[in-house]
């Protein structure tokens, strides 16, 4: 029998886009491909935010989606949360967390897969994270965004 452990997968993205923009296509990524994933935003506020913005952004369809203060069902599979996950059973129900680039954690638990996102303040993402992530067991990818929502993984 094989008891081997599969790491989690984590994604470190430098962005230079609009996070708001880079969700609206990954939410609908996520959706067609039949993924769940909570993402948790820095407060109420962005909540409120993001929220708004995926009903209203493209004009003849939007993402289906929630707030995690309204009552969550099997099938729904975007989840916007700020810092309470309210009891959901994550770990059964949702594989990925996106981490909202105005938001931290302080570990990487329950879910099979992280998106964390942050704003370029230099060309990477400091290889310091990767590093200590990966030192950890985490299998971690870097990637920077090149040009408007397209990406290179990162070297560092």
């Amino acid at each position: 029998m094989n008891n081997r452990v599969i790491p989690i997968q984590i994604n470190l993205y430098s962005i230079s886009s609009d996070f708001k923009d880079i969700m609206l296509r990954l939410c609908e990524s996520l959706i067609k491909q039949s993924q769940k994933a909570i993402i948790l935003l820095k407060d109420v506020q962005e909540l409120e935010d993001l929220d708004k913005f995926l009903w209203i952004r493209n004009k003849n369809s939007f993402i289906p989606h929630k707030p995690i203060t309204d009552e969550i069902l099997e099938t729904d599979s975007i989840i916007l949360a700020n810092d309470n996950l309210n009891g959901l059973n994550v770990d059964k129900k949702f594989d990925t967390l996106i981490i909202s680039p105005y938001k931290s954690i302080k570990t990487f638990k329950l879910f099979k897969k992280f998106l964390v996102f942050s704003y370029k303040k230099n060309n990477s993402v400091p290889k310091l994270y990767k590093d200590k992530l990966e030192s950890k067991g985490f299998n971690v990818v870097c990637y920077d965004e090149y040009e408007k929502f397209k990406w290179k993984v990162s070297s560092t």
